[in-house]
């Protein structure tokens, strides 16, 4: 067995010189003879197609030092924070063999036992401060920090930080389940998560912005070599997500004319009214980012709004949303690896406490849950070619494992 394993939880979208700096960072914190990444589906966690699919975001993951990349599936990835981290480190725990998990924060000296505590078992009167809030219109995560503030003051400012956030989920989960990884917080370089700017370590977010203002070259020189390649290949060729919003627009558009309220109101997370909101902001918005800003309150903020419009297109239902929740992911499916990661593999095969699969017809094959869970990841693959200019129709079922 290699020993220590570091896990990471990343959507390297794209990976950029900070991803990089992290992954040599978690390797030599946790002394690990090996790293294996859980990487988000073709929609990310903001809500939002990816800038590469998910074979050529692990390919470069390969090229850039980790050893063993595996898929989070889309009914996971596209999410908020909690069910995005849990079903993650859900995942890197069933390995069995991921000792360690490497993350980054805005103040990872800040994120004590204390914060933790109150977001786990939520002691009184963190529930009436929290109903409170809530009863404001406040978002649920608005009204967690405001709650979380009250009883320990700080805490609100802490959970400002998108890394933080996720961080804090990550720790939250290994004490909620009793996991035996050992959290290894590591602090952010660079700009901030939502930053535009392209500084030494600029933020993907940046980058993708920088490409959609056809800024290619400054764009691809905030990349690792190979990430840069890779990334350059699919821009070439049609392969990458830029400019895609005109072509979502329409698809998600005519979705919400041609459907009622009461249908709305069956897809994952849209409750309270919201659909009617969402319907007829369609009939006046000219584009996603108008409809999405028509559809944005304290109540819903746009991140919501973002995943929402996925979910509709997946047409992931409210049943099968919490079913997964409460169930987690069925299933282990290994998008790529080298040596090191195919010794990774072989262990997790003896003793990993889901079945690993790498094929959709393997992973239909485990239960209905399963099959259900790779139908809409095969979906979701679909609907993101539909939105590069060089979509191909059935690529999805013809991947294979990438050996580097």
């Amino acid at each position: 067995m290699l020993y220590p394993v570091a896990g990471i939880v990343a959507e390297y979208n794209p990976l950029h010189k900070g991803h990089l700096y992290h992954i040599k960072k978690a390797r030599e914190l946790c002394s690990a003879e090996a790293v294996a990444v859980v990487l988000s589906s073709d929609f990310v966690q903001r809500g939002e197609p990816a800038l590469l699919d998910k074979w050529t975001r692990a390919e470069a993951a390969l090229r850039c030092g980790v050893d063993l990349v595996i898929e989070l599936p889309v009914i996971f990835s596209s999410h908020n924070a909690g069910v995005f981290a849990n079903a993650a480190v859900n995942i890197l725990a069933a390995t069995g063999v991921v000792t360690h998990l490497s993350f980054g924060a805005e103040n990872p000296d800040c994120l004590v036992d204390s914060i933790v505590d109150i977001l786990l078992k939520e002691p009184e009167p963190f529930k009436p401060l929290l109903k409170k809030h809530l009863a404001c219109g406040l978002s649920y995560v608005e009204a967690r920090a405001r709650a979380a503030e009250e009883m320990l003051p700080g805490s609100a400012a802490l959970l400002a930080g998108s890394n933080n956030t996720l961080a804090l989920s990550y720790i939250k989960r290994i004490k909620e389940k009793s996991y035996g990884m050992r959290a290894v917080p590591l602090k952010r370089l660079g700009a901030a998560y939502n930053s535009t700017e392209l500084e030494e370590f600029a933020s993907a977010t940046a980058i993708r912005a920088a490409l959609s203002a056809g800024e290619k070259e400054a764009a691809l020189s905030h990349l690792p070599t190979a990430a840069k390649d890779i990334l350059a290949d699919a821009l070439k060729d049609g392969r990458a997500c830029v400019g895609h919003d005109n072509t979502f627009w329409r698809l998600l558009r005519a979705l919400l004319l041609r459907t009622g309220p009461e249908e709305l109101a069956k897809y994952a997370e849209i409750s309270e009214g919201l659909e009617y909101r969402m319907r007829e902001a369609a009939r006046e918005a000219n584009s996603f980012a108008e409809w999405c800003g028509a559809c944005t309150s304290k109540r819903y903020p746009a991140g919501r709004i973002r995943r929402s419009a996925i979910h509709m297109l997946l047409g992931l239902g409210h049943w099968t949303n919490r079913a997964a929740q409460r169930l987690g992911p069925p299933y282990i499916r290994v998008l790529g690896m080298n040596e090191t990661g195919r010794r990774l593999l072989h262990k997790m095969r003896e003793g990993a406490a889901l079945p690993v699969v790498t094929t959709y017809g393997k992973a239909a094959r485990l239960s209905r849950y399963a099959a259900e869970t790779a139908r809409y990841e095969a979906l979701a693959c679909e609907l993101w070619e539909e939105l590069i200019p060089n979509g191909r129709f059935g690529e999805e079922h013809k991947r294979q494992i990438i050996m580097v």
